[in-house]
């Protein structure tokens, strides 16, 4: 593709949508992890309760008892309390994050392949790695095992 006035605009455009693009998800992730780190008290006490139910199904599974029974039909109720005042204190955040994920995935599933077609380079699938993505995926577990 030569290279001309037109093929600059395109690329320059392509970059700022890559660039809107990553905007919006590091925002999301921003804010997930704000609500994280804002809700963990709540967050743990209903992993605890999960946690419970699981155990004692298990049990039961091994050993089915009334006792067991009752203890797992009493965790889902704790469970169903727990989760109403964190899926509140949730809210806004979910709220904030859903349109940025909107954003997301319009630009992953529409915009930027559109953008690469008019590029000339128009996505295709893939099954296998790139040399070059193989090499530095290798060289990241290395690093992660240091």
């Amino acid at each position: 593709m030569p290279f001309t006035e037109e093929n600059f605009k395109l690329l320059n455009g392509f970059t700022m949508l890559i660039a809107e693009r990553f905007g919006y998800y590091m925002a999301r992730r921003l804010t997930q992890q704000d609500m994280s780190e804002k809700l963990e008290e709540e967050s743990k006490a209903v992993r605890e309760i999960r946690k419970g139910i699981a155990d004692n199904i298990e049990k039961h599974i091994e050993n089915p008892s009334e006792e067991l029974k009752k203890a797992i039909l009493q965790g889902r109720v704790d469970l169903d309390e727990a989760l109403k005042p964190l899926n509140e204190k949730r809210k806004p955040f979910t709220e904030k994050m859903k349109p940025l994920q909107q954003a997301v995935r319009y630009l992953d599933g529409v915009a930027i392949p559109d953008s690469l077609k008019e590029l000339g380079h128009p996505v295709t699938p893939r099954f296998t790695l790139s040399e070059w993505v193989g090499t530095a995926l290798a060289q990241q577990k290395q690093k992660k095992k240091k």
